[in-house]
């Protein structure tokens, strides 16, 4: 008997190894490559072989030999390969839930089964009484279900109309139907409250899985699901990767969330691994959102993806209003700090009421960066092209890209000068703002800082949804999915910073973010108030959003995306090149502009630097390519492949992000 493996070496791309011996499919295994040993997935078996040079035995079994990928995910490897033209071992590798190392994870067998547990406003005790849009869109999976009609499904809602109920409705029909079920969040942050209502409808059918949990929970998380124990598998990004052998329903929340793109080495969109999926094993992909990707929005208008509305909050609960304020009137009135005066009011008058606020401020940290006013120096960091952020609370100065610090200054290290100032703020400022304003009321902050340690998004979700903290602030993390019906003020500090990121969806992003903070106000009985601080209030974007007008706003977006040729209206690919010697990165993106336009079916724009140009002293330096659609350049690039890689071997990695 002879198996065939993948070992995760890149420039093999889909190369298969021939080995004596037979291990089960879709095990890991160590074999003798080359002058050492690695780990290798078995992903197939021949009683003979047309090789003619002596073959090597496999080695040990790793792992007792468990089985890891099924025949159905070995499948979807080849498929996401061929799609993202990439190496289908670092495809293997994403979807293991342990290292595709020939290091075994010590003491994996020895992890103790505990059940998930439940915390008390985060759980929801019974089903809520459904409306009849939400019965509509019930019957309409349950028929989709029942015929195994693989086409995806868009649950179109605003915020807190009750697509959670569609949603656990749905996967009690899949369960019904001896099928089992994988629910998608876009974060982490958010799986507390979802596993939560899940567990509370579910009980022990429910398994977690993401990239929080250490290398041993995984493992046996997996195995678990791969067994048939966990029939509703709940988590982030790489859960749509769970080896559920029978697999009805995929459920992505939120499925605008641009965390659903997976970046670096392989770079794919979770939707498009579900959609195979789904295709795969007969089962339904239901997206939901209030303000859809315009790829899935688009596809509903064509008719290729089905499209579900609810378009009301459940009770006759109105949604919130909408104020924008102009920020450039607040500074001719001379008013100084973060909040405005009717951002100040309203929290005011919420926390008199007894209720509770939501403070957006999408940066972290006290400030943006320390200036020296005497002589203009700015600290940066030394392996990152970016200026040093400043944290009160540690007297530190960090890079946010690689973590790198240094002592906050006292004096400029240039001239020695006292004028040392901080310029710019994020929401450690905030909260000292917040804490002179209202010193008799608690604020949780939620930032990359204060949840950095395991567990902590959960503990401080927790405290403010028992309303142990009356204000919770925090970056873009808050913005979503989150229920609290207390919470009838939400602000928005600074709305203009993501618009202008020189990104073809940033517009976009920022509307979404925008339209979650808003929802996250007057879920329960009392109406809720918005409040949205700019310097640019003319701004489509806002006018659009302060009508709740998501449909408008689809109808400006694409119009300007037709015109460019942007996706979903034309093909786009970014080719990213890394490496340390700036020169060479520079010399290898060019060349490789140069074959990319020769072949005359693209345009090449670039390659330029990225934004920063220099991470972790790895230079970056990006070339898109647009043509007419993306078949045009999946085809382009799967026979350039090989050349790109000859150019660029010697100078630098390089990737491709395909739209």
């Amino acid at each position: 008997m002879y198996s065939q493996v993948v070992v995760n070496v890149p420039v093999l791309y889909d190369r298969v190894f021939t080995y004596q011996g037979e291990a089960p499919l879709g095990s890991l295994v160590q074999v003798p490559f080359g002058n050492s040993a690695k780990a290798a997935l078995v992903v197939g078996h021949s009683f003979t072989t047309d090789i003619p040079d002596e073959i090597k035995c496999l080695g040990k079994a790793l792992y007792a030999g468990a089985v890891w990928l099924s025949s159905e995910l070995l499948s979807l490897a080849d498929e996401l390969a061929h799609f993202y033209l990439c190496p289908r071992g670092a495809i293997i590798d994403l979807m293991l839930p342990v290292p595709f190392t020939a290091k075994e994870v010590s003491g994996l067998k020895r992890v103790k089964r505990e059940p998930v547990r439940l915390d008390e406003t985060l759980t929801r005790h019974a089903p809520a009484q459904l409306t009849p849009e939400q019965i509509e869109a019930i019957e309409q999976v349950k028929q989709a279900l029942t015929k195994g009609q693989a086409k995806p499904h868009l649950l179109y809602g605003v915020t807190g109309s009750g697509k959670t109920e569609v949603y656990l409705n749905a996967i009690s029909i899949a369960l019904s139907q001896g099928k089992q079920a994988i629910y998608l969040v876009p974060e982490i942050a958010l799986t507390p409250q979802v596993i939560a209502n899940v567990v509370h409808r579910f009980g022990e059918q429910v398994g977690v899985l993401h990239s929080g949990l250490s290398s041993g929970e995984r493992a046996r998380a997996w195995q678990k699901v791969l067994s048939g124990e966990s029939q509703v598998v709940v988590g982030a990004r790489s859960a749509v990767f769970a080896p559920t052998a029978r697999l009805g329903l995929i459920i992505m929340d939120e499925e605008h969330e641009q965390s659903y793109r997976h970046e670096g080495g392989v770079n794919y969109h979770t939707r498009v691994v579900a959609q195979l999926r789904a295709r795969q094993q007969g089962g339904v992909l239901l997206m939901g959102s209030a303000t859809p990707s315009l790829e899935v929005y688009s596809s509903a208008e064509r008719g290729g993806t089905k499209l579900l509305q609810l378009t009301a909050r459940p009770h006759g609960t109105n949604l919130p209003e909408v104020n924008i304020v102009d920020m450039r009137e607040e500074l001719r009135q001379g008013r100084s700090g973060l909040l405005s005066s009717p951002l100040r009011q309203a929290v005011a008058l919420g926390l008199q009421a007894g209720e509770q606020a939501l403070l957006l401020f999408n940066r972290r940290g006290y400030a943006q960066m320390s200036l020296c006013r005497d002589c203009g120096h700015i600290p940066t960091c030394p392996h990152c092209d970016v200026s040093l952020r400043f944290h009160a609370g540690v007297r530190l100065l960090k890079c946010h890209y690689c973590g790198y610090s240094m002592r906050a200054l006292g004096e400029c290290p240039r001239c020695r000068g006292q004028q040392v100032h901080n310029r710019g703020a994020g929401t450690e400022k905030l909260a000292e703002e917040l804490r002179a304003l209202f010193p008799d009321f608690v604020f949780t902050r939620l930032d990359a800082d204060t949840a950095a340690r395991k567990g902590a998004h959960q503990k401080l979700l927790t405290e403010f949804g028992r309303q142990d903290s009356h204000i919770l602030l925090g970056t873009k993390m808050i913005a979503k999915g989150l229920d609290f019906p207390r919470v009838t003020v939400a602000g928005v500090v600074d709305a203009d910073s993501g618009m202008y990121y020189p990104d073809f969806r940033a517009v976009e992003e920022s509307f979404a973010l925008l339209m979650q903070v808003a929802g996250r106000s007057g879920r329960g009985t009392a109406r809720g108030r918005v409040i949205i601080q700019t310097f640019n209030p003319e701004h489509y974007c806002l006018r659009l959003l302060e009508k709740h007008d998501y449909s408008g706003f689809y109808k400006v977006e694409s119009r300007l995306r037709r015109k460019l040729s942007y996706p979903p209206f034309g093909g786009l690919a970014t080719l990213c090149f890394r490496g340390r010697d700036q020169r060479r990165v520079l010399e290898a993106a060019q060349a490789v502009g140069e074959l990319c336009v020769g072949s005359g079916a693209v345009v090449a724009l670039g390659p330029v630097a990225e934004a920063p140009a220099r991470v972790k002293d790895i230079y970056r330096y990006q070339l898109t390519l647009k043509a007419k659609n993306r078949k045009t350049l999946q085809e382009l690039l799967a026979d350039l492949r090989v050349r790109i890689t000859d150019l660029c071997t010697s100078s630098a990695r390089w990737y491709i992000i395909l739209e």
